[in-house]
């Protein structure tokens, strides 16, 4: 294979295995990820008080 062949593949590879990771951890938690968001204005504001 050619050089830059070779570096694409790597490059797309590299990619691929970023992506596969990041919705892998974004699909094990997406309500602990939402809860806080909800309640943060709320603890906020009663500590702002």
């Amino acid at each position: 294979m050619p050089d830059f062949a070779v570096t694409l593949s790597v490059i797309l590879g590299f990619l691929a295995c970023a992506l596969l990771l990041r919705v892998l951890a974004t699909a094990g938690t997406p309500s602990e990820v939402r809860v806080p968001r909800d309640s943060g204005p709320a603890v906020r504001a009663m500590m702002d008080e």
